[in-house]
């Protein structure tokens, strides 16, 4: 999840693409992997491991942009903002934070719609905070 994310984090930031559409084909990708249209916590967990490189149950910014190949203010920046705790780790037990961060109406899944609005929410925020720092 967090690889796609970043790579349609940074096709983004290179004015590639309909914003929509970049954000919908993440989700439909990596998000929601049982193609129900909603992603629940087994499916934030499961892609949680993808990007745990060590396998120690949490993934600090490090080991984050070693898994995407995230490099720049950009994506450190998109991570922090899903740090629930702002500590610069996100760890399997957090997950649930993270989930209710897309969670926009509380039942504990996460609509197509629901992660287009929030992940648009967070690159808007990631922006302004480059804008605002300077590249």
């Amino acid at each position: 999840m967090l690889l796609l994310i970043s790579l349609a984090f940074v096709g983004l930031c290179a004015g590639q693409g309909n914003f929509h559409d970049q954000y919908a084909k993440t989700f439909e990708q990596a998000v929601d992997t049982n193609k129900n249209k909603v992603a629940d916590l087994s499916e934030f967990q499961a892609l949680f491991d993808q990007y745990d490189l060590n396998k120690d149950g949490q993934v600090p910014v490090a080991e984050y942009l070693q898994a995407t190949g995230g490099v720049g203010k950009g994506p450190a920046a998109f991570f922090a903002l899903l740090d629930p705790n702002n500590d610069g780790v996100i760890h399997k037990s957090e997950l649930p934070a993270v989930l209710s961060k897309f969670d926009v109406n509380g039942n504990g899944k996460v609509s197509e719609e629901e992660f287009i609005k929030h992940y648009g929410d967070l690159y808007n925020k990631v922006l302004a905070m480059q804008i605002s720092i300077g590249k």
